[in-house]
This record gives C-alpha cells, sequence and structure tokens, in this order.
C-alpha cells in the first residue's frame, strides 16, 4: 500500500515490486574485481538476467558500463541499471524499492547508495502474523512469526540509531487512520510534492503488481481502510497471543501497541525447539509448493543461495 502511495506522488519514485536480487548480488561486491571493464559488462548483464527483473517486462538491454569505474562504482552501476529502466518506462526521473528483508541490511544498502534514505513501515505483529501465515512463506506459527518480526523490530531500532536523519518510522495504524497526515509526513521526509490522489491507491494499475501475487493484496482496491487493523483481537486464538507475547511482547510494547488481556506463554528450551521444528517441516512443505509447483524452480538457486548467504 505504501509502496503504491509514493509511486502515484507527481514527483515521486518509480517503486517496482520487491526485488530480492540487490543482497543476492552482495558476494559479488565483498569478492572485489569490477574494477576490470569486462568483469564490469559481464556483471550488469547478469544483474539483467535475474529472475526478479525477468518479472518487471523491462524492453531492450542495460545501458553498459563506461570504461574506468571503481569496483564499487561498477558494482552500484550494475544493480541499478534495472531499476533505471523500469523508472523511464514509468517517465518517472528516480526509482525506490519495496523488499522487506532489507532490514537486515541498512548499512550494506546505505554504503552502496550513500545518499538513499529509508522509510521503516512497522504494523502490529500479530496483524502481521494473521496475515502471512497463511501464505507459503514466513513463519508458520505464532511463537516463530513473532522472533522474526521482534528481530526486523530491533533492526529498525538499530538503523534508525546508525543513520538518524536518514530512517523515517511509519506504523501501519497511524497510516491507514491519518493517511493525509502520515504521508505528508512521509513525503516531507523524501522531498516529494504531495497531493491528494497519492491516497487512491484504489485507482492503481493492477500491473504495477507482480502478476502472480496480484491475489495477494486484493484489499487494495477497496482503497486505504481499516479493515486490516486489530485484526488479532478476534482472529487470534488465546493460545497464538500467548504465544506471541512470549516472543515480542517487548517490542510490541516498544510501538505502542496493547498487548490485551492473555498473559505471555510459557515456552522454554524444549518446547521453543518443537515449534521451531514444526514450523520447519510446514516451509518444507510450502517451499515446494511455492518454489517448485507454482513457480516452476524460477527462482530456486537464489532461493538456496539467500539460505547461505
Amino acid at each position: 500500500m505504501l509502496r503504491l502511495i509514493l509511486d502515484r506522488a507527481p514527483n515521486g519514485p518509480a517503486v517496482p515490486p520487491e526485488t530480492m536480487f540487490i543482497t543476492d548480488f552482495l558476494p559479488v561486491r565483498a569478492k572485489g574485481g569490477l574494477d576490470d571493464h569486462a568483469a564490469a559488462v559481464a556483471f550488469t548483464k547478469r544483474v539483467w538476467n535475474h529472475t526478479r527483473v525477468g518479472l518487471w517486462d523491462l524492453e531492450g538491454q542495460p545501458d553498459l558500463p563506461p570504461e574506468g569505474l571503481s569496483h564499487e562504482d561498477a558494482f552500484r552501476w550494475g544493480i541499478q541499471q534495472p531499476f533505471i529502466s523500469y523508472m523511464r518506462r514509468d517517465g518517472k526521473t528516480w526509482w525506490a524499492d519495496k523488499t522487506p528483508p532489507y532490514i537486515d541490511y541498512i548499512d550494506d544498502l546505505k554504503s552502496i547508495f550513500p545518499d538513499a534514505k529509508f522509510v521503516e513501515l512497522v504494523r502490529d505483529g500479530r496483524d502481521v502474523a494473521l496475515s502471512i501465515m497463511g501464505l507459503p512463506f514466513g513463519g508458520n506459527n505464532a511463537y516463530v512469526t513473532a522472533k522474526r518480526w521482534a528481530h526486523c523490530v530491533r533492526q529498525g531500532v538499530a538503523a534508525r540509531a546508525a543513520h538518524p536523519n536518514d530512517v523515517v518510522l511509519v506504523r501501519y495504524e497511524d497510516l491507514v487512520t491519518q493517511p493525509e497526515r502520515e504521508v505528508r509526513r512521509v513525503s516531507e521526509f523524501l522531498d516529494l510534492e504531495f497531493d491528494a490522489d497519492m491516497l487512491a491507491v484504489e485507482k492503481t494499475d493492477m500491473s504495477k503488481l507482480q502478476k502472480d501475487q496480484q491475489g495477494w493484496f486484493s484489499n487494495l482496491w477497496g482503497g486505504i481502510n481499516q479493515t486490516a487493523m486489530g485484526k488479532w483481537k478476534t482472529k487470534m486464538s488465546e493460545r497464538d497471543q500467548g504465544l506471541y507475547l512470549a516472543a515480542a511482547k517487548e517490542e510490541l510494547a516498544l510501538h505502542g501497541y496493547e498487548l490485551g488481556d492473555v498473559p505471555p506463554a510459557s515456552v522454554g528450551p524444549l518446547r521453543a525447539a518443537w515449534l521451531g521444528f514444526t514450523n520447519f517441516l510446514q516451509r518444507l512443505v510450502n517451499f515446494w509448493k511455492l518454489r517448485i509447483v507454482r513457480e516452476r524452480g524460477r527462482e530456486l538457486r537464489w532461493v538456496i543461495a539467500r539460505r547461505f548467504q
């Protein structure tokens, strides 16, 4: 929702679907060698041919790097080419990226793009859990999902401490209850011209969403609304509420979320291990359904590489 809001700004960025490929190529950055022009050209083409880039239906070929670039400049050149092509196709002059796992790589991204700014969007983790536990990725029980959410919250705290002028925090609940106020605040942070039409996400062209994910975001076509806020109060069992609090009570309180009347569950080492193990088994099943059956292996090599990375 926020991605599409910013994409609608008159002088806003072009924001493609989630990328993942920037961090996929961090080993190349660490290895070095792109100061060799032939290597830089090959790297630019390799990025362009990444599976995720292929989903953007870009035409033509990337702009090849000029000779004489340093390794860092050549890496940045290659990484940017898909974004630049996507940006030009949309008639925009700059681009942004919305990929949730990048919360673990803020320092890397800041070193690659020194002028970058970051918008950290936080939503009540229990509502997050209800949204993703039914999808073929992420955690499959409340405890494991809470641990990951709590980790991301802490990463956000660290990012704001390390880059206080370049990271802004937005709560999802504030965005849907006071959208104009929050979007104006984010627009000011990003030097965007606010326009009321930015809030009309229901008018967004469906092509802005990845084709095989459009069903995941059907709520967008109802416009900015509060129907997905506070679902945990009526749709999350007391058992799951307790498990969630056991892993993320402090992080929920940190962002002002009410904790409810259910006490945190007692989760000792054995129970935590069992919850982790059952989650692992379910993720194997989901991995097969999503990566092998649904996607027909298109991103398999990259997903496996991310696990080892």
